[in-house]
């Protein structure tokens, strides 16, 4: 059924798999659910019906439910798949997030959350078919644009043609870059076409919009390097309805051969590209200097050789090589990505293609260019190093936000029960401190920097800040004794101390007592919680880690401590507490 959306859930308990197959077919009448007992037969439904989404329990019998997750990404890594589950743990979602779950959640005891699931999958579904939809029209257009002998455009019927889209040839049909004629430094009418040609070319075009027909015309133009060619043009306006104040069309060269063959040549002599010419068979022809550059060989030495057995391949590149040849030899348009060399810092990484030369429908000819990006591909792998990062540092800003954003909520509450603006003006300290927290959030994504400038803090001061956004129990209490003082962002070591005595409120029960003080250059934090035991404190600031048996989060806190304290190039020593009867964390600086 187009637009429905197919969903299979996974639970062995049946009342409550039709429970939630009413709901959710309820919330949203797109959802259509089928429901199994377990994760074998749930594998059995995929392989014989149509899929959009997966929901599963996780405590299954056979298999649970991340395992079920992982044989299912071993056939589809992409079907979004929902872990629904009343056992919530940080072991159970770090399996879950390390197997490429798509959503995560637990279980209520009202009806709220089938209405949130049924969000999430719609959410996740939809995300899916848009992400197929672009990518199959992306490479229908592609492969279209790319097969092209021209360059197809997008531009308005002013004065010059201004053009709003190029693609195509259009560097080596005109000798400029697309970017140059969709920024408006060059101007096609002004510029492009011949000037004896301009007038003419205009009132043609414009005859045939006025008619509501399509036009094709041909003119000559002079390229940035000062050649004229004759080329064919043929386009439409858009505006089905008459206007036509945007065109779009094709424009190709139609120039005799001899002018084809010199611009050939440009291309071939192009220092920016390895370029090389081979016959049908694979032969080699000839290869340009910038080619040459990239192998201890002379033009002489590779001229008449087989092409894969020249020294730019390896002996394990060779039988791609010889594909490549064989696929452009009946006439198709092969590109590829290749690696020169086994060291990754020293290799070359090339992209390019092997282009058919063809005379009436004969491949005659193979041009195999390739583009050095290696540069470019150190930058991408810099920017999903830096991109990590950066969702390591949201997703630990998102738990820091549940403690103030908690404090909003319970102040509220009572506000509500007692009547009492005191609660109300707590509650609007601890949102301050939702926004301070939030613009935090920004200027970091802005500038790259987690830690921005440092100064010599004092914790007396940051501590009075943190109680407020936390706002633990009455009976909860800290002292600060001696200069307590750090070098360090004022901002993310109140985040670091939230994190902390969040911890000690959560782990510690509300009569909780926290202790700072000096510790050379640094300071230290200590609680009269139940501490950490010595075998876990190795793993305590990993994501995921909890102390608590059950808790139902993901153990962000001390992941969120850790970053901010390799960010600020300090070191954190988890130990007894030498006062207090709980954990006590040291951080100094490096």
């Amino acid at each position: 059924m187009p637009g429905s959306i197919q969903v299979l859930h996974v639970d062995d308990e049946p009342g409550f798999a039709e429970l939630t197959a009413a709901y959710l077919e309820r919330e949203n009448d797109r959802i259509e659910v089928v429901t199994e007992p377990s994760a074998r037969a749930g594998l059995d439904a995929l392989g014989s019906r149509d899929v959009d989404c997966i929901v599963s329990d996780h405590d299954l019998p056979e298999m649970d439910g991340v395992e079920f997750l992982e044989a299912v990404r071993e056939d589809d890594a992409e079907l979004p798949f929902i872990l629904f589950t009343g056992r919530g743990s940080e072991e159970v979602a770090s399996r879950a997030i390390s197997a490429g779950v798509t959503d995560y959640l637990q279980k209520g005891s009202g009806t709220d959350h089938y209405a949130l699931l049924a969000n999430r999958i719609e959410n996740a579904v939809e995300r899916r078919r848009s992400q197929r939809a672009v990518e199959r029209q992306k490479r229908r257009l592609e492969t279209l644009v790319s097969n092209l002998p021209g360059m197809v455009y997008r531009c308005r019927t002013e004065p010059g043609w201004p053009m709003e889209d190029v693609e195509g040839e259009c560097e080596r049909l005109t000798g400029y870059a697309s970017s140059a004629l969709e920024d408006g430094d060059v101007s096609w009418g002004a510029d492009v076409i011949h000037p004896a040609d301009r007038e003419a070319v205009r009132a043609e075009v414009l005859d045939a919009l006025s008619d509501g027909d399509a036009f094709q015309c041909t003119y000559r133009i002079r390229t940035a390097d000062g050649d004229v060619k004759r080329v064919w043009e043929r386009g439409r306006g858009v505006d089905a309805s008459g206007d036509a104040g945007t065109l779009e069309g094709f424009v190709m060269d139609v120039t005799e051969s001899r002018r084809r063959e010199r611009r050939f040549e440009a291309i071939f002599n192009d220092p920016n590209l390895l370029v090389g010419l081979l016959d049908a068979e694979g032969t080699t022809l000839d290869v340009n200097e910038t080619a040459i550059e990239y192998v201890d060989a002379t033009r002489s030495e590779v001229i008449g050789e087989p092409f894969p057995t020249t020294p730019w391949w390896s002996d394990d590149q060779q039988r791609d090589v010889e594909r490549w040849i064989s696929e452009a030899a009946s006439g198709e348009y092969v590109e590829y990505e290749a690696v020169h060399g086994t060291d990754e810092e020293i290799s070359t990484v090339v992209e390019g293609s092997f282009r058919p030369v063809t005379d009436d429908g004969t491949v005659t000819a193979i041009v195999v260019s390739a583009n050095d990006v290696t540069e470019r591909k150190r930058r991408e792998r810099e920017l999903k190093r830096r991109n990590e990062r950066f969702d390591e540092f949201a997703s630990l800003v998102s738990h820091d936000l549940q403690s103030p954003i908690s404090a909003v909520r319970g102040r509220l509450e009572l506000a509500l029960e007692t009547g009492e603006l005191e609660h109300v003006e707590k509650a609007a300290e601890a949102m301050d401190r939702v926004d301070d927290l939030r613009t935090e959030l920004v200027d970091t994504l802005r500038t790259g920097e987690i830690v921005s400038e440092t100064e010599r803090v004092d914790v007396g001061d940051v501590i009075e800040d943190v109680w407020i956004a936390i706002d633990p129990p009455d009976s909860a209490s800290f002292t600060v004794v001696g200069d307590a003082s750090i070098e360090a962002d004022p901002d993310a070591l109140q985040r670091l101390l939230e994190n902390l005595v969040g911890n000690s409120v959560e782990h510690g029960g509300d009569d909780v007592s926290v202790r700072i003080g000096p510790l050379g250059d640094g300071i230290y934090y200590e609680d009269d919680g139940p501490g950490i035991d010595p075998a876990d404190r190795d793993r305590a600031f990993t994501p995921g880690f909890s102390t608590k048996d059950g808790d139902a989060g993901v153990g962000m806190g001390l992941a969120s401590v850790r970053q901010i304290v390799l960010a600020h190039d300090w070191s954190v020593h988890v130990d007894d507490a030498e006062i207090l009867d709980g954990v006590r964390f040291e951080l100094r600086p490096e």
